[in-house]
């Protein structure tokens, strides 16, 4: 699938976390997290497009260490005042694009992302790449939204998937050798429209690697 136009995240991220929807949902999806694995003080975890941190902040409590990564300097700029203004030293950044090139480097105990799989259009290479990044009874946590009509974006520029049937990512996790694959419910987001306030579920899909996990 050729790769539409991405969005320029670095023009709105000074002011990505001024909509009370938006925090409300990481600390939603950040939640639902902590509750279906089992985090630790032990584990190093990739947030991987991470835009202005939201998730990472509120998982970073639970967790050893997390490399907060996304393609946009902008909000990883905002994500860095942040650990400043806090004095935390266990996130740090980078700036990657999995999608263009697999440049992920090092091994991880704990992948999540949220809200990121929609602007990927080869969802199956990104898993495999996770995967591989993986240590031996790893897991991965990705949030997004449920299928819906194409409505939930003002701007679709950068939109692959008008959000994914719940057993989509199931299934790929499953296929690239992850075992106890689950999705839960994670949050409802509610927006107005011309027609009403609509509501738009996002779910979470967690899986874990085994020793004979393979990603091809």
């Amino acid at each position: 699938m050729q790769s539409p136009d991405k969005r320029n995240f670095d023009a709105v991220a000074a002011t990505w976390d001024e909509k009370p929807e938006r925090v409300r949902l990481a600390g939603e999806v950040a939640a639902t997290i902590v509750r279906e694995v089992p985090l630790s003080l032990q584990m190093t975890a990739l947030d991987y497009g991470c835009g202005s941190g939201l998730v990472t902040m509120a998982i970073q409590p639970h967790v050893g260490q997390i490399v907060a990564a996304d393609s946009s300097q902008g909000m990883l700029d905002v994500l860095e005042q942040k650990v400043q203004n806090h004095g935390i030293d266990t996130i740090s950044t980078r700036l990657i694009d999995l999608t263009v090139r697999d440049c992920l480097e090092g091994k991880f105990d704990l992948i999540f992302s949220s809200m990121t799989m929609h602007h990927v259009c080869d969802v199956a290479a990104l898993i495999t790449t996770f995967v591989r990044a993986l240590k031996p009874g790893g897991w991965l946590a990705l949030a997004d939204l449920e299928a819906e009509d194409g409505s939930f974006h003002e701007d679709p520029t950068g939109v692959c998937h008008h959000g994914f049937e719940r057993g989509f990512i199931q299934a790929l996790l499953t296929e690239k050798g992850c075992f106890d694959v689950r999705v839960v419910s994670a949050a409802i987001i509610r927006k107005e429209s011309s027609g009403g306030e609509r509501f738009y579920p996002v779910f979470l899909t967690v899986g874990r690697t085994g020793i004979g996990s393979f990603a091809s």
